[in-house]
C-alpha cells in the first residue's frame, strides 16, 4: 500500500527580532516594544531566505500568531509563493509567558504589511489577540498546543502542506505535545534557531511503515545558505 499523507506540517520560528538582538541596547521600551518586538533587518533577511528556499513548494495555508515578528516572518515567506495566500492569524500560536497587560495589535496593523490577513476561522476574540500562560503552567500551555494540533488535523486531511509561524517556547510545547510528551518530563530541550523549520508529516494510519506521525526535520536551517545570495 502506498503511504497516504493527510497533513504535511511546517512549523517555523520567527526571524530575529529586536528582542533577540537585545533591543540595540535600549532600556526605555514601551510595553508593546518589549512584548511584541518587530523583526530586525537580519530577521527580515532570514524570513526572505526561507521564502526563497520554499519558492517551489506550494503551500496550501499559512498560520501565524498575532505577534508582529511572527506575522511579518510569514508574510516574507508568502511573498515567494507561486500563488497568493491568505495569512490566518491564530492567537493560540502566541509565545509562552506573555504578560496579560499586553492585549496585542489589531489585525489592521498586521494588514499594513500583509493585506491578506484574517483571523483563523473559529479563533476570533473581542477581548485580546493573545493567549496567556506562564512557563510554570505547562499543563495550560499543552492544552493550547493540543488545540492547535486538533484544529489543523480536523481541517486538513488530504495531503495539504500547511505552515505555522510561531515562537521558540511555544514551538517546544507544540513539538513535545505532538511527540506525546509533557514538557515537564522529557529531560531534554530543543534550541530553535530563528526561522528554523520543523516538519511533521501525518499519514493515514496503517499506510506508512514508520508510523502515522513522522518528523522529517527538527530545527532545520538549510535556507541560511541563501542569506548571502
Amino acid at each position: 500500500m502506498e503511504p497516504i499523507t493527510e497533513l504535511d506540517l511546517y512549523i517555523i520560528r520567527h526571524g530575529e527580532s529586536l528582542g533577540n538582538a537585545g533591543y540595540n541596547g535600549r532600556t526605555d521600551l514601551t510595553l508593546k516594544e518589549s512584548t511584541d518586538p518587530v523583526l530586525t533587518e537580519k530577521g527580515i533577511s532570514q524570513a526572505d531566505a526561507a521564502g526563497r528556499f520554499f519558492k517551489d513548494t506550494q503551500f496550501d495555508a499559512f498560520y501565524s500568531s498575532a505577534m508582529l515578528r511572527a506575522a511579518r516572518t510569514a508574510t516574507e515567506i508568502i511573498k515567494h509563493q507561486p500563488e497568493s495566500r491568505t495569512l490566518n492569524i491564530m492567537p493560540e500560536l502566541c509565545e509562552v509567558g506573555v504578560t496579560p497587560e499586553y492585549k496585542g495589535v489589531e489585525i489592521e496593523e498586521i494588514r499594513e504589511f500583509c493585506p491578506d490577513s484574517v483571523y483563523a476561522e473559529g479563533t476570533e476574540t473581542d477581548e485580546t489577540r493573545m493567549r496567556y500562560d506562564t512557563h510554570e503552567a505547562n499543563g495550560k500551555v499543552n492544552e493550547r498546543a493540543r488545540f492547535v494540533i486538533d484544529y489543523l488535523r480536523s481541517r486538513y486531511k488530504n495531503g495539504e502542506k500547511v505552515v505555522l509561524v510561531s515562537h521558540a517556547a511555544f514551538i517546544t510545547n507544540l513539538v513535545f505535545t505532538i511527540m506525546g510528551l509533557d514538557k515537564t518530563e522529557p529531560g531534554f530541550d530543543i534550541d530553535y534557531n530563528n526561522t528554523s523549520v520543523t516538519r511533521v508529516t501525518y499519514y493515514k494510519p496503517g499506510t506508512y511503515k514508520w508510523g502515522s506521525t513522522v518528523f522529517r526535520c527538527i530545527n532545520d536551517t538549510s535556507h541560511y545558505l541563501l542569506l548571502k545570495q
